[in-house]
């Protein structure tokens, strides 16, 4: 990115055409799953808001294009946490300094292989180096992840949330969140009385069937069909149905993605592999933070028998954004 837009405004994100979109979902490493469920739990203390964070993100000034997402918010929060005088500098540093401390393991070199022959089935065998590297990849954790541990902590001696809210939260975004949206999907499409009251009124139903989606923000869904295809963004930050889908793609947070797709959505489709015909129009829904969307792919033709398990099989959380439509393999 060149210097001039990087003096842009973080949200300022309108007019970018030529940054390719690394549409593969790069996944969370477990540092990021535990800033994200640390963050995600103190706004519900009332403590700190969300919009909090985004504000403070923003006022890191060029250094928030240096940060990656999770980086970003998490060290949010811990501003705010020193500016309302939850915590100072100095029990941060002190908890950090257990953290890294506790954090330590002893490095121990690997055998040489080339020392190493035995049998296997009464045959002599040689390992190769591979055979004794370690699982991991990387150097170990980010310097912020000692900040949000400490910050865990801390809050956590002051009995405003648990270690064991955080785990609460990452196990929910890792298993129950993204099956939520796609039984929603599923039932729409097989019941269409409830597809009628999920356009009509998502929140109501998608409570209705039993879901609570623990958010403030209302959902507004929208049903792809042979005019129309759907397409959601948040040009804001990266709000998106979380509770309904878990964890947005990391392509959902880049700029380059929540730049393009609002000028150039058929570009940005065929990117996917999703190609749009002309006569269908596109139509890109902005999220914010007290709007959320959820698109209704169509069912696809020959699943007219197939009952609820059989159709979920289909459905990927990328349908329900709109960026990919589901089809049978």
């Amino acid at each position: 990115m060149s210097n001039n837009k990087l003096k842009m405004g973080p949200h300022d994100v309108g007019g970018e055409f030529d940054y390719k979109i690394d549409t593969h979902d790069h996944g969370m490493t477990y540092w990021e799953k535990f800033s994200n469920g640390l963050v995600l739990c103190v706004p519900e203390t009332g403590l700190i808001k969300l919009d909090e964070l985004r504000k403070t993100a923003e006022s890191f000034g060029d250094n928030y294009f240096k940060m990656d997402y999770f980086r970003r918010v998490g060290l949010s929060l811990v501003e705010l946490c020193i500016q309302r005088k939850i915590f100072n500098r100095k029990e941060l540093a002190n908890e950090k300094k257990i953290a890294k401390k506790n954090f330590k393991v002893p490095i121990l070199d690997l055998p040489d292989p080339k020392l190493i022959t035995h049998l296997h089935d009464g045959i002599e065998h040689k390992h190769k180096q591979s055979d004794f590297q370690e699982d991991e990849n990387g150097e170990g954790p980010p310097e912020y992840y000692f900040d949000m541990l400490a910050t865990a902590q801390i809050l956590h001696s002051k009995n405003i949330i648990s270690i064991e809210d955080i785990h609460k939260k990452i196990d929910n975004f890792e298993r129950t969140y993204p099956a939520r949206g796609i039984s929603v999907v599923t039932k729409a499409w097989t019941d269409s009385t409830f597809r009628a009251a999920l356009i009509n009124d998502a929140k109501s139903a998608i409570y209705d069937m039993g879901i609570h989606l623990e958010s403030f923000a209302d959902i507004i869904c929208f049903a792809h069909d042979s005019r129309t295809h759907h397409v959601v963004v948040c040009t804001l930050c990266s709000c998106y149905p979380r509770t309904l889908l878990g964890m947005p793609p990391s392509w959902y947070k880049s700029r380059s993605y929540r730049s393009r797709v609002v000028h150039e959505p058929r570009r940005v489709l065929k990117e996917f592999g999703t190609i749009i015909p002309e006569n269908k129009e596109v139509k890109v829904h902005d999220s914010n933070a007290d709007m959320r969307y959820l698109v209704l792919p169509e069912r696809p033709s020959g699943t007219e028998n197939w009952d609820e398990e059989e159709l979920s099989k289909l459905i990927s959380r990328d349908h329900l954004v709109g960026i990919r439509v589901p089809t049978l393999k």
